[in-house]
């Protein structure tokens, strides 16, 4: 059944093929619905309505050619691709002389003579930081050749690892540097002869060593004022973190192949990343397998084709001019609300999820006004309900004008049993969440259950026992864990994900922060209530290590106590006994290790620090400056009696990652609960696999825990997987799909599991 999308169409073309990976035509091709036409302001409109969707289906398919639209010369491109909703990028560190058209983003494509072939390549592969997204528009198509062939990475992958394992498993090892002698003008007789000023937009050489320092690139500059560069060592088999597949992501076919000018030889254009040769003999028969494989399309004038630069190589062949065929590079897709208009649901028209909120204390309301922000189109608060009269009342005043339409329930009980609410945002004190989940999950809502999601590891396990039980009628279950999504945060994990900084080693999370507020009747001032802080706080931090690092905890070492913080409080309950500041070692089954440093009684404001160093450098995220620092080392080994000089050490990237201002406004988590409810309603909708389950809010619990009572015997506590572990990737995240225990000693209080026992060291 052909796909329509609000006056596209998909139709077929002669060249394309069905991908090996069963995904689907390549490239899948929209066209105006039969007696429809469409202007380039009406594919602009559209495009920003459903750029969700578009990326969507490039990620599926891995190219979405656009044919048949009234697109006509470079600012009716600059109008579609602006509307992509992504980050600019700017064309710095490629080879290819370019004309910028629009500035900031439509360019004209290599600019090589027409007789020299372009070889396969993904855009700026031997740049650290390469486009999300590459962009081409036909303005004028050539009577002979001038194709611009695509062909799926992962099959090159595939190929590749299946016909030269060895070289391959080297390759992935040691990953490759590129060697390219760029001139001190630009020489459009040759396909790399981008001059070195127009490849690092720079005036002078000072200028150019520092764009290079920052890239992690050496260089040396030769008398004739050329400039011979080795960029640092990037991999070339990458995993995509969003499908968990191998992609062939390096441009070592172009290179070898097609860097042959006055300047360059293509065959020493590539090394591996010890500085070794590559293997001829595979880059050949790889540079074979793509022009047979290839997908090779005639251009029509006003075609646009969006390429998605992780999956999908793209090439050029010889023509006969004339031919003009521009270009526009996106980054990542900016991280904003998204409204009904963006393409967070099917133009088929679903309903928006009618969402309850049970316990609306600060949590709760910080829900109530995310949800709001996703637009009533996608979901709405129909019920609110609070055993606490001031928070049903606040609750209220949150909605304004809209709690006309929602629903009020002193208890939660007749909320879950309410037909006007489809899923349950449970935000109650942490011990309540076991007495509401044990009502919510046979009512076969959708549930996203804020964290810990329970006080106890037992707790937990029964969660899972419940939704096992009435998994044939349960909706999905979610566990909260809004730290994830903060933008800093999702881009190291986007960083270690791809692999281009080579294997992670150890992780370390730093939050330097106020005491607990006040909350109600002082549940947080207690560990009975709490699960202690380690659990209550800490479990954040504990997903965390564990999603970046992509394995599962062994063991876990703690020392902490409390120093300052309501030692002068005394309630009814008692004093209260939750510690104020922690060290927490955590030791992972593939060796990486972390350490969590946490001190309630250290600043006025909350902060927080992620720093993940792998083989080849590190990268580190900081909120509330919602800044990403990634450092590339350019000596791994080697080194003598003096350390670097300043001329060889890598210089670190910045990133600046604004949290937009309605998202700030709305919370306390750097805009992250809003990214945290979309990607719910989207699992909720079936868009998407769940991207934390409950195994993995019970395996956070599981370490909160062991920490605690490692600090209570001053010993280490191992964590014993019970199984065989198997994961899946869900949208950039992992999931384990089998269970484990904690191990603990029967002297331990009652509220953990008595069946087990505990091996400390």
């Amino acid at each position: 059944m052909a796909l329509v999308i609000d006056g596209l169409t998909q139709i077929n073309i002669p060249e394309q093929k069905q991908l090996e990976n069963g995904s689907g035509t390549f490239p899948l091709t929209l066209a105006p619905s039969d007696g429809m036409t469409m202007s380039a302001s009406q594919l602009g409109e559209w495009t920003k309505k459903h750029t969700v969707k578009l990326r969507e289906l490039a990620q599926r398919h891995g190219a979405v050619l656009l044919r048949g639209c009234s697109v006509r010369g470079a600012q009716d491109f600059a109008a579609m691709s602006g509307a992509m909703d992504c980050e600019g990028y700017d064309y710095i560190g490629g080879a290819a002389p370019r004309t910028e058209l629009v500035p900031g983003l439509v360019f004209t494509s290599n600019e090589s003579p027409p007789d020299q072939p372009i070889p396969f390549h993904h855009e700026l592969a031997q740049a650290p930081e390469p486009p999300s997204y590459i962009l081409f528009h036909c303005e004028t198509a050539s009577a002979q050749g001038g194709a611009t062939p695509i062909i799926h990475s992962e099959e090159v992958a595939n190929f590749f690892e299946a016909t030269y394992p060895d070289f391959a498993s080297r390759v992935a090892a040691l990953g490759v540097r590129y060697i390219r002698v760029m001139p001190e003008e630009t020489d459009p007789s040759s396909a790399q002869g981008r001059s070195w000023k127009e490849t690092y937009n720079v005036s002078t050489r000072e200028e150019a060593e520092a764009a290079m320092r920052r890239q992690g690139t050496e260089f040396e500059w030769l008398s004739n004022g050329d400039c011979r560069t080795i960029t640092a060592t990037l991999p070339a088999l990458r995993i995509d973190a969003r499908t968990g597949k191998r992609v062939f992501f390096n441009s070592m076919i172009a290179a070898f192949i097609g860097w042959n000018d006055s300047r360059n030889v293509g065959e020493k254009a590539v090394v591996l990343g010890d500085g070794s040769p590559v293997d001829p003999v595979a880059m050949r028969g790889v540079a074979d397998f793509m022009q047979q494989h290839r997908v090779v399309f005639k251009w029509h004038q006003g075609d646009i084709l969006l390429i998605d630069n992780t999956l999908v190589m793209h090439a050029r062949d010889t023509f006969v001019p004339p031919r003009r065929v521009l270009a526009s590079l996106r980054g990542l897709p900016m991280p904003q609300p998204a409204r009904p208009a963006d393409g967070l649901f099917s133009s088929a028209g679903v309903p928006p999820l009618r969402m309850g909120i049970v316990g609306t204390g600060a949590m709760g309301k910080e829900h109530i006004r995310n949800i709001e922000l996703l637009g009533e189109d996608v979901a709405v608060v129909s019920a609110v309900a609070d055993s606490d009269a001031r928070a049903r009342r606040e609750a209220l005043e949150e909605l304004g004008a809209k709690s006309s339409g929602c629903k009020v329930f002193e208890r939660y009980a007749d909320l879950l049993s309410c037909d006007q609410v489809d899923a349950v945002v449970v935000c109650t004190p942490n011990f309540q969440h076991i007495e509401v989940l044990r009502l919510a999950i046979p009512t076969g809502k959708h549930i996203l259950c804020e964290k810990p999601l329970c006080t106890t590891v037992q707790d937990c396990e029964e969660v899972e026992r419940l939704l096992d039980e009435h998994a044939s009628v349960r909706g999905i279950f979610m566990t909260g864990m809004e730290y994830r999504w903060m933008p800093p945060i999702q881009r190291l994990i986007r960083e270690t994900d791809s692999g281009s900084l080579g294997p992670l080693h150890t992780v370390t999370i730093r939050e330097h922060r106020f005491p607990f507020l006040v909350k109600v009747d002082n549940w947080n001032r207690f560990n009975r209530y709490t699960g202690g802080t380690l659990v209550e706080k800490a479990c954040h931090f504990f997903d965390l290590m564990r999603r970046i690092v992509c394995s599962e905890p062994v063991t876990v070492f703690a020392t902490g106590g409390q120093a300052m913080n309501h030692k002068d409080e005394i309630f009814e309950d008692g004093q209260p006994d939750i510690i104020d500041h922690a060290f927490v070692s955590v030791e992972f089954a593939s060796g990486a290790k972390a350490m969590l440093d946490l001190c309630m009684f250290a600043e006025d404001e909350q902060t927080e620090q992620v720093t993940a160093v792998c083989e080849l450098g590190k990268v580190e995220a900081r909120a509330p400056e919602s800044t990403v620092r990634v450092l590339r080392r350019r000596h791994i080994r080697g080194l003598g009696r003096t350390p670097p000089a300043p001329s060889e050490r890598g210089v670190a990237e910045m990133h600046s990652m604004p949290v937009p201002k309605d998202l700030a406004k709305a919370g306390y988590h750097e805009g992250a609960t809003f990214f945290e409810l979309r990607e719910f309603v989207a699992a909720a909708q079936g868009r998407q696999e769940v991207p934390i389950s409950a195994l993995d809010g019970k395996v956070a619990v599981m370490i909160g825990t062991a920490a605690q009572e490692s600090i209570r015997t001053g010993k280490v506590v191992r964590l014993d997987s019970m199984g065989p572990q198997k994961r899946h990737d869900a949208q950039q995240q992992y999931a384990l799909e089998t269970s484990m225990g904690l191990q603990v000693e029967t002297s331990l209080t009652p509220q953990l599991n008595p069946d087990c026992d505990v091996q400390q060291a």
